[in-house]
């Protein structure tokens, strides 16, 4: 029977059906999300060593580490972006495709960055503060009124988003039925598509200029890497925010900091260059009435774990059926000759898998 490891989070029930097909173990952070749990290089080499098919997580998989686990043939990775983790050149170098779980988050980050946008527009926290912190006085009454008073309104605002994939356009749809006007940027978005979404393109520079809140949701490559500069973030209107629930590499950090210190926008920041946050970061000395910190929560839910195990479990019977799930980060692969002696030979291994599939999403309809 084929050997899997799973070091990710993971859905219990989920688990028990991937049992059916293959024999798998959790090990580390995938019992209890402990973070101190997940493996170094080291530990990950050793863990590997025997097993078919890997459910990465977090653990970093470079080209050392795949190097030295010759019994890996398939990789399957909870995370939307396997490339953030995972030597994805090296996976195909060695003919190991890699499954990923294509919008897994595709209901939670656009979710959580409204929730934020909201929170930067209407003075929850810091009146929530007074209100637990001094009771609701006649002393009080004014300054609670002041604080209310500071509260704008979502409708009729601006907004501008940076990347317009399943996040980006998840965002669009909710700052839509806010009435909300949406502007985006996106260069592999043609203009017939967005028009259908009722989004306008724009330059960044345009982008940056006109919106109240710019919200980053692109992936880091080497185009984005600190593409959200002193200049752009020079163009924002007075008391305009910043979100970003995507990642920190898209930004100057300096730059940002720099702005906030000036008081001249404001931001929420989800993401960060180093996690933890290190206790010594200046983001910590601005006022929360201007700066929404939170530790990485947007793409977080308890749905989220179930929806990314699914996905896995229809990719894999897929694949070990002999049919190729959508979701490939490294379709090239399958060209190789490395392919055919590694990866291949767990391709349509167990025919039975698909009606596998069909049988558990026949139930889930049920």
């Amino acid at each position: 029977m084929l050997r899997l490891l799973c070091t990710a989070e993971f859905d219990d029930g989920w688990t028990e059906r991937f049992g059916k097909l293959v024999e798998i173990d959790r090990v580390g952070f995938s019992l209890d999300k402990d973070p101190d749990k997940r493996m170094g290089k080291e530990q990950i080499i050793k863990a590997l060593q025997g097993y078919d098919i890997h459910i990465s997580g977090y653990e970093k998989l470079s080209e050392e580490v795949l190097y030295q686990c010759p019994d890996l043939k398939l990789i399957l990775s909870v995370r939307d972006g396997p490339e953030e983790n995972i030597d994805i050149r090296a996976c195909t170098r060695l003919g190991i495709p890699v499954l990923f779980s294509s919008g897994r988050c595709e209901r939670s980050v656009p979710e959580f960055t409204f929730l934020a946008m909201m929170m930067m527009a209407k003075p929850v926290l810091q009146a929530s503060h007074v209100f637990r912190m001094e009771k609701w006085t006649k002393k009080n009454d004014l300054r609670l009124r002041r604080i209310n008073e500071s509260s704008a309104e979502m409708s009729g605002k601006t907004v501008g988003i940076v990347g317009l994939g399943r996040n980006g356009m998840g965002l669009a749809a909710r700052c839509r039925a806010f009435q909300m006007h949406v502007v985006g940027y996106d260069p592999y978005v043609d203009k017939r598509r967005s028009d259908i979404l009722q989004i306008d393109l724009a330059t960044l520079e345009e982008l940056f200029s006109v919106s109240d809140f710019v919200v980053l949701m692109a992936r880091v490559t080497d185009e984005t890497r600190h593409m959200i500069n002193r200049k752009l973030l020079g163009r924002m209107k007075q008391n305009a925010c910043l979100i970003n629930t995507a990642r920190a590499a898209l930004v100057d950090t300096q730059a940002l900091e720099d702005a906030l210190k000036e008081g001249r926008i404001k931001a929420a920041l989800d993401v960060f260059d180093q996690e933890p946050l290190p206790e010594d970061s200046v983001l910590y000395t601005i006022p929360e009435e201007r700066l929404l910190l939170t530790p990485h929560l947007a793409g977080v839910s308890g749905e989220r774990i179930v929806y990314q195990s699914e996905k896995l479990y229809q990719a894999l019977t897929l694949y070990l059926s002999g049919q190729l799930p959508p979701n490939i980060a490294n379709r090239e692969v399958f060209d190789t000759d490395c392919f055919r002696s590694r990866g291949g030979l767990l391709y349509g291994c167990l025919p039975q898998a698909a009606q596998n599939t069909e049988e558990t999403m026949d139930n889930k309809m049920d």
